[in-house]
Formats: structure tokens, C-alpha cells, sequence
């Protein structure tokens, strides 16, 4: 029943069926598959980042690095405190807007009164570290920074310990250094904000640009906009709008800037005055480490073992910029509604399903994959916008591959009841070539060595106009139905049915035959007229019994007569593309009819014709004589099979 139904459906049923199917599935997988998907987009995001990275210098932003050489030349780390303190006078006597420390001082040590002078007369923003992870971790310092916030709010967490500097010093703003790693990994988020015994403490970044624009409180506000953040925080000196955050609270980071593009400057040249003199003049100094034993390495988009550092000077630049990356409240309905127009699409095509072939759905479906995508990519970089791209990707893939599918389905259904239906009509491998041919009034024959059978029932006219018409009909059925049967069982086709008359062809090597390939290619035509004398002679002796005895009422007896012969044909359809016709034409196919109208006239139920004889070699054949058929210009020998002989050729 299912499949009357699925045969009778228009194209735009069907188009119906694959966009629900699609849907139903997608939604189904993104779902319970969310990792999965969420995973895959990031693994984009990688990508995007760095094919759209900005390559020009960053100079707002100067990192000032412990590296190896700066360990060489002053020493070990951790280096002494009046050596750090001189580093931070160095900054800020080459008149830095602000200084950042990804560095916690975790404890005091001689000198270290040097070092908090030079932290409370320049105020730099320092770092402090948090444990996410439930399980008791100890605290190490003091923490410093906290916003004020009477409580945690949602969707902040809660740290269950924290390393931070020692007591003594006082900043004036203190940022955390947690990264949220992801399963591979790389960096993508940070916690903006987390909480500790109902503190709330900013991140490094989010605390240096509130240090940098003289911010000294901000607010939390949930958003409202379909195109806005889930969360967002305000501040009256944020001059480019709010920071946007994720229903996590956490803030993307915006990987648009290569690590290359950071103007980096060895710590050690700094400390002894050797850079150029406005250099850092208003610039955002991020201070922090690279040499080997910091243990500050992360990995990254552009590839693992890079400094933590990193994400801080990322998550900065993109605040100043106003750029923070955030997925809008309305990223899933927006997802769905861009699907829109690719369902439109795959029903459009529909109205050119002759034209547009049916394996290219699943290509146009790629496509649109990766119109998404690239959408997905230009947002993010150009409005940094994460709207996502798996989900609709997904979604027009399993259309184009479902449309496809059911498409090529019911072409295959299509195909089969033409080709049962053309079969009735036709030789079976015309109808086959038909059903997979589109219409056309293009030539299409050949000329090819065949051998040709006409058969028919003698003194049958006689018959017909003497006895009732449902008589007459039952005995051509018979007829025609072992004609069918016999000559298809000896690898020939039934050409067609003219009056009470069979015309069937070979021209071709029948598969069931234990003769090798190599001997049927060296035999070629006398092995299908082999088969045709085989059909002709199992034929003759099949209607034995089967035609009735019109004795009684008068009339002559009916009996078969046969015609065949081999010889070269013009094979092929005929005809304009709304009507065609297939035949089989040339002195063969005349030879063959004359010889069947001989067979009365001969006595012999089958005549075979010189060309065949010739391939048979003549054994076991009668010689009738030369005789000049009508409608030839040379005479033809023909021979007879004498039935009453027990010879078989079978």
C-alpha cells in the first residue's frame, strides 16, 4: 500500500516528505547530539579565526615578555621584588596607559616593601588564580578585586579555592587568570566573572579595561533583545556599549588578532632601558611570561604551546574595540529561519526535475552547507556575531540527501512499471532502453547480423470467420503466449504480434549456455541461429495438442508454419518523440516472411532460408530448390526441417 502511495505522489509530495524528514532528524540529532555539534563549530571557529586574522601590528596592546633571554640576563625566575619593581617603574616611566600582570606574587620576600611601593604608586592591574573544580582546594594569599555586588548573581559560579598575591599588596584592581578549557584543549571561553564566599571577582582582562577606562562599578542586566546577549554588563564609561556575555557568563574569545600581529619586547630590555623611548607612550602593557618553567602554556587556534597571555591580550583588544564575539538570544530561531530559503529552493527545483538530475540534489545541498557557513564566518568577524551554522548545515544535507533518495526511488518505481509496462509491448531490451531514455525523434538503428523468425497459425483466417470471436482469441492466446515462452527460453526476443502471426529476433548471445565466451565471440552469428532453428523446431512441437480440431465443423485443419533465416537487419526506433515505433527491416526480415507464406504451399512446417542453413552448416536440412521470392531481385535456396526426423539441435 505504501508503495502505491509513494508511486502516485507528485514531485512536491515528495519534496514535502524529505524537508519534514530532514527537520525532524536534524532537530532530533542536534538535540541529543549537542556536543557533538557544539564541538564541530568550534573546531570551525578555529578555522575562521585564522584564515580571517588580522596580520597588521597591534601597538594599542604591548606585551612585555619573560622569556629565555630576559632569564639568562637577570636570572632564575621567580626574580627578586626590587627587580620587579624596576620593571614596573620602566613601564610607567615610558608612559604606559596601563599596566596588567598575568603574574600572582603568592608571597612576601625580601625587598618586597620595593615592590609594593611600586604597586601602590602606579597600580597595576595584577592576577589572581581560581579552582573551579569541587574538592577542597586550599587558598593561598589574599584575594583582591571583588566587585560591588551584594551577592553571586546567575549565571556566575562559585571557585572552591584560589591562589592570589600576598596581603601587603593593594592594587587597585585585581583580575582572575582561569581559563574554561575546553575537551581539546584550546582556550575559547573565560569565566567574565567568578564568584568565592559570595564575592564576585572580574576577570584579568574584563578588570584591566575597567582599570583603563577609569570604571569603578558595573552592573549585570539579563538581556532582552532578540539580536542582544543573554547577559550583558554595563558601565557609565564603557563609551562603546556593553560587554556581552554567554548564558554561562562567560566571554568569547576573539581570536581575530594573530599572536604575531602583538608587538612583544623582552623583559629584560625593558628593565635596563633599552627599548625605544615611545614605544609603550599610551599603550596597554600586558606583562607576562613565555620562558620555559612558567608553566604558562595553553593551546590555541592558531596551535598548542603558546603563552596564557594570550587570551588576555585577545579578550582586551577585542573590549577595546567593542568587539567581544556573542551568541544572540534568538541564535536557534535564527538558525531555523535561514533554512527557509534552502527549502524553498529544493521545491523550486522540483518544477525542473527533468532538467536538474536527481544526483546533484545532494551537491546543491553541499552548497548551501557552505553558504552557511561562510555566513556564519563573515559574521563572526566582521559583527561578532556567533549565530552557528552545524545545525542548518545539517538540516539542508539530510534534505538534499533524503530528496535525492526518495527522488531516485520513485525513478527507479517509475522506471520499473514502464519498463513492465513497454515489456508487454516491446522486446524486453527495447524496453529497458526506453525506460531509461528521455523522449526524442532522434534517428536511433543500426544494422546488425541477425536471425529472424516468423511464425504463424495457417488456415486460422478460415477459422476466425466460422467459429465464435472467444474462441478464436483463446486459440491466439495460446498461440502467442508458447511462441513467448518458447522463444524467450532460446534467448530471442519477441519482436511483435502482427494478426495471427509471431516475428521474433536474435541478435545476441543468450546467457544460459554452458559455451565458453571465447567460442561464442569466435561462433558469433551461427550461435544465435543455432537458436533460432532450436525455437522454430521446439515451437512446432509445443502447438501440437494446443491448436483445436476444426474438422467437425467443416473446416480446414490449422497447423503452424515457420519462416527463418540469418542474415544483416536495420535495428532500431523510428518516429517523432511523442510517437515511436521500434522494427526490425531489410531482406532478412522479408526472406523470413516469405518463407512462412511457403510453407503451405511446400508441405513443411519449416522453411529455413540459405543464410541460415549456411551457419548451421546444413546438416540435418531438405533441400526444397532455388526459388525467386517476391519482392527479391536474386533467386534464394531454401531448405525445410523434416519434423518426422528424430535429429535435435537442442
Amino acid at each position: 500500500m505504501f508503495w502505491s502511495w509513494f508511486h502516485g505522489s507528485s514531485r512536491y509530495t515528495i519534496a514535502t516528505w524529505g524537508v519534514c524528514l530532514a527537520a525532524l532528524i536534524s532537530a532530533a540529532l542536534v538535540h541529543f547530539a549537542t556536543p557533538f555539534f557544539d564541538q564541530l563549530e568550534q573546531r570551525s571557529a578555529d578555522l575562521i579565526w585564522r584564515l580571517g586574522a588580522l596580520h597588521d601590528d597591534e601597538r594599542r596592546l604591548i606585551v612585555v615578555d619573560i622569556d629565555e633571554p630576559s632569564l639568562q640576563e637577570i636570572g632564575p625566575w621567580p626574580w627578586p621584588h626590587e627587580t620587579q619593581a624596576r620593571l614596573i617603574d620602566q613601564i610607567a616611566a615610558q608612559g604606559a596607559r596601563q599596566q596588567i600582570f598575568d603574574l600572582v606574587f603568592t608571597e612576601p620576600r625580601a625587598h618586597s616593601q620595593v615592590l609594593v611601593q611600586a604597586i601602590q604608586q602606579h597600580q597595576p592591574v595584577l592576577s589572581q588564580v581560581f579552582a573551579l573544580e569541587q574538592g577542597g582546594k586550599p587558598s593561598v594569599g589574599q584575594l583582591a578585586g571583588a566587585l560591588d555586588w551584594a551577592t553571586c548573581p546567575q549565571p556566575f559560579g562559585q571557585a572552591d579555592g584560589f591562589l592570589a598575591n600576598f596581603p601587603a599588596l593593594q592594587p587597585g584592581h585585581t583580575g582572575h587568570i582561569t581559563p574554561r578549557i575546553a575537551t581539546d584543549g584550546i582556550v575559547r571561553h573565560q569565566p567574565a566573572v567568578i564568584c568565592y564566599h559570595d564575592k564576585s571577582y572580574p576577570a584579568l582582562g574584563l578588570a584591566a579595561f575597567m582599570s583603563g577606562t577609569a570604571q569603578g562599578s558595573i552592573t549585570l542586566e539579563r538581556g532582552t533583545s532578540a539580536l542582544g546577549p543573554s547577559w550583558a554588563l554595563h558601565g557609565a564609561n564603557f563609551a562603546l556599549g556593553p560587554i556581552p556575555l554567554e548564558d554561562n557568563g562567560d566571554l568569547i574569545v576573539s581570536w581575530r588578532t594573530h599572536p604575531d600581529s602583538f608587538i612583544s619586547v623582552s623583559a629584560a630590555d625593558v628593565i635596563a632601558g633599552r627599548v625605544p623611548r615611545d614605544l609603550m607612550k599610551g599603550a596597554w602593557v600586558l606583562v607576562g611570561g613565555t620562558a620555559f618553567g612558567l608553566n604558562d602554556t595553553i593551546a590555541t587556534p592558531y596551535g598548542g604551546n603558546s603563552a596564557g597571555l594570550q587570551v588576555h591580550a585577545q579578550i582586551i583588544t577585542a573590549l577595546i574595540d567593542g568587539r567581544t564575539p556573542y551568541t544572540p538570544r534568538a541564535a536557534g530561531l535564527l538558525q531555523w529561519l535561514v533554512c527557509i530559503p534552502a527549502a524553498i529552493s529544493f521545491f523550486f527545483l522540483s518544477f525542473y526535475r527533468r532538467t536538474f538530475p536527481v544526483y546533484l540534489l545532494p551537491v546543491f545541498a553541499l552548497g548551501w552547507a557552505t553558504v552557511y557557513w561562510g555566513s556564519h564566518a563573515l559574521l563572526l568577524l566582521h559583527q561578532a556575531l556567533w549565530v552557528g551554522w552545524a545545525g542548518p548545515a545539517l538540516f539542508v544535507v539530510l534534505t538534499g540527501s533524503f530528496m535525492g533518495l526518495l527522488e531516485h526511488s520513485k525513478s527507479r518505481i517509475d522506471r520499473d512499471r514502464l519498463y513492465t509496462h513497454l515489456s508487454s509491448y516491446l522486446p524486453a531490451p527495447v524496453a529497458a532502453a526506453l525506460a531509461l531514455q528521455p523522449p526524442t525523434s532522434a534517428i536511433r538503428a543500426s544494422t546488425k547480423q541477425v536471425s529472424v523468425m516468423f511464425a504463424d497459425i495457417r488456415n486460422f483466417s478460415a477459422y476466425c470467420e466460422a467459429r465464435p470471436a472467444d474462441e478464436s482469441a483463446a486459440v491466439l492466446h495460446a498461440f502467442f503466449s508458447t511462441a513467448a515462452r518458447v522463444v524467450e527460453a532460446h534467448g530471442g526476443v519477441i519482436e511483435s504480434f502482427q494478426g495471427d502471426a509471431v516475428i521474433a529476433v536474435w541478435n545476441g548471445d543468450p546467457s544460459p549456455d554452458p559455451i565458453s565466451t571465447q567460442s561464442r565471440s569466435r561462433l558469433g552469428v551461427a550461435y544465435h541461429a543455432q537458436h533460432a532453428l532450436n525455437a522454430a523446431i521446439a515451437l512446432s512441437a509445443d502447438m501440437q495438442g494446443v491448436l483445436p480440431d476444426p474438422a467437425p465443423a467443416g473446416l480446414e485443419p490449422l497447423s503452424i508454419g515457420i519462416g527463418v533465416e540469418t542474415g544483416p537487419a536495420m535495428v532500431g526506433s523510428f518516429g517523432m518523440a511523442s510517437r515511436r515505433t521500434h522494427m526490425v527491416m531489410g531482406r532478412t526480415v522479408t526472406i523470413a516472411s516469405r518463407l512462412v507464406e511457403m510453407t503451405s504451399e511446400l508441405s513443411h512446417t519449416i522453411l529455413i532460408g540459405e543464410g541460415l542453413a549456411g551457419q548451421v552448416g546444413g546438416v540435418g536440412l531438405q533441400s526444397m530448390g532455388v526459388f525467386m521470392l517476391e519482392g527479391m531481385r536474386a533467386p534464394h535456396h531454401v531448405y525445410a526441417y523434416p519434423l518426422a526426423a528424430e535429429h535435435s539441435y537442442s
